[in-house]
Parts: C-alpha cells; structure tokens; sequence
C-alpha cells in the first residue's frame, strides 16, 4: 500500500498586522476562490540507473563520442571499493556504505541464502511509495532485491542474452511501467574480460557497444514524454586487468561515473566520486531523503536542480 503522500501550507506571519487587514484579506482569499500553494515536486520522477560490470573508466572513456559526453556529466575517476569485486562493490553502489559497514566481502550468492538487510536504494523507494524494479546480468545480483523492495526483478542469463537484449528488454518495461527507479546492470565487459583479457580485441568491442546502451535509454526517455524530469546513471562495479580483478591496482578501481538526462548538469565532474556516492544521489535526485549513516554523499555537480 502506497502511503498517502502530505503537504504543507505555510504562510508568513504578520505580527503588527491590524485585525481588519487580517479580515479584509481572508475575504479577499475566499471571494476570489484562492486555494493552498501545490505540493513541491521533485525535479526528478524517474532515475535508470546502469552498471556496466567489469568497465575500466579508460575504455569506456575511449568509447564514448565527445558529443556524448558533452551532453552528461562526467568522471573518469571515481572510484570502486576494496576488495573490487562485483557484490562488495554492488552492495556499496546501492547501499551508500563501504565494505567495512554492509560486510559483503564475498562474492557468491544462491537462492535461499539470506537477501541484503540494509537499506538501499530499492528498500527507500519502495518505503516512499516508488516502484523499483531491476534487470540483471547475474543471478547473484538478485541478493539485493529482497521480497518487497522490487516490484520486478528479471535476471537475463548471459550469454543467451547480451548487453543490447538486456537495455532493450528494460527500455520496453520503462515505456510500459515507466518505474521511479530502473536498475539495469549487463555482464558482458567482466564476462569477455575473465574469458579473454581486459582491454584486448574482444573487451573492447564490447566497450564500444556501451554509448548505444546509452543511446537507447535516452530515447526511451524522450518517446515516454519524460526527458526532463529523468536522470540515467552509467557507471561499473570495478574494471580489471589480464583475466582478473578485486586488486587494489588502478585499472581494477577506477570506474566510470557518468549521468545523463533532463535531470542531469552536463560538465565535468571535479568532486571526487566514489562507487557509494551513487546511491546518495539517486535518492538525493528523487527528493528522498539519503539515510543518517551512510557514508555516500550526494554528487551535487551531476544534478541540474540538486
């Protein structure tokens, strides 16, 4: 059940008004039909939110058209957590804390074993009477989804489905269910790069599909008429070198940070970005309030009416 949503009239007080301008004045209000200020509304109604697992920021960086970037706001900086590997750095990208708070050093999850039991991004907008919903790479990414904070979770196995299969499949439910909150997370940069090295032949063709991810979320954007009040976020988990990743090294933690969207103020980012100051801003985006202990902090830069 959707709580139902209050609002507040406030007017200034006027301590040496005379009574009868006080009179005068309420008259004048009930003659003319006036009626209480509307509710204030976030700038934004709706936050995509896409990680690209295994994106080093340099490749990503490589693939991106300038005339893309230029339209987003953007660092090629920001960086992952310690370890850098895909849960540890998810659950600090939703859940606005680092691996020392939420705990999550490892790195498998099956069905039936206990969900995240902090807050997130998914739990504070369904708590606000949002719908989150989610399309996934990896089955153990559903660990984030528990009953009640999703209204949809799909995992999309890889490789019978790709990055495009899995975007098109969450752009066609954006346009049908047009959610408050879609998290879209692909596996194929990590796949290829476990299978045949990072920045090789192969990795880097599959880079250079990304800015069509992005492209296209856009455009679903635009055709349901909601452009302007919409941000997308476009950032990775980690990055990885040779076969492998979850080092401390550069090209394992430094990811791409990117937001798009009517919502979003193109420009460079000069903060610096971390994977938990993600969340912090999705929240921060929709007018939610980013809860007293995480350590995640809103990135004011990327947000046009932050």
């Amino acid at each position: 059940m959707r709580p139902a949503r209050r609002f507040q009239v406030w007017a200034p007080r006027r301590a040496m008004m005379p009574a009868v301008a006080l009179l005068v004045l309420a008259w004048a209000l009930v003659s003319v039909g006036a009626q209480p200020p509307a509710p204030a509304q976030p700038a934004t109604r709706h936050v995509v939110l896409l990680s690209l697992d295994g994106a080093r920021a340099d490749a990503v960086r490589a693939a991106v058209p300038p005339a893309l970037a230029a339209r987003g706001a953007v660092s090629w900086t920001a960086q992952t957590v310690s370890p850098s590997l895909t849960l540890p750095s998810h659950a600090s990208m939703l859940s606005g804390v680092p691996p020392a708070v939420h705990r999550v050093t490892f790195n498998d999850w099956r069905e039936g074993q206990p969900y995240f039991a902090r807050a997130s991004i998914f739990t504070q907008v369904a708590r606000s009477g949002g719908q989150a919903a989610a399309f996934v790479h990896k089955a153990k990414m559903l660990m984030f989804m528990p009953p009640g904070s999703v209204t949809t979770a799909r995992f999309l196995l890889y490789p019978r489905f790709g990055q495009t299969e899995v975007v098109e499949a969450a752009a066609r439910f954006f346009a049908a269910q047009r959610p408050t909150l879609l998290f879209i997370h692909v596996a194929d940069p990590d796949a290829v790069g476990h299978a045949q090295g990072w920045m090789g032949e192969a990795y880097l063709r599959v880079i250079a599909g990304i800015p069509a991810l992005i492209e296209r979320l856009l455009r679903v954007l635009d055709e349901a008429g909601v452009a302007d009040a919409a941000l997308v976020i476009v950032t990775a988990d980690h990055g990885g070198h040779g076969r492998t990743h979850g080092t401390n090294r550069p090209e394992d933690t430094t990811i791409p940070w990117m937001a798009f969207g009517g919502a979003a103020r193109p420009g460079s980012i000069e903060q610096r970005v971390v994977t938990y100051d993600t969340a912090a801003t999705v929240l921060a985006a929709l007018g939610l309030p980013v809860p007293g202990d995480w350590q995640g902090r809103p990135v004011m830069e990327a947000l046009r009416n932050p």
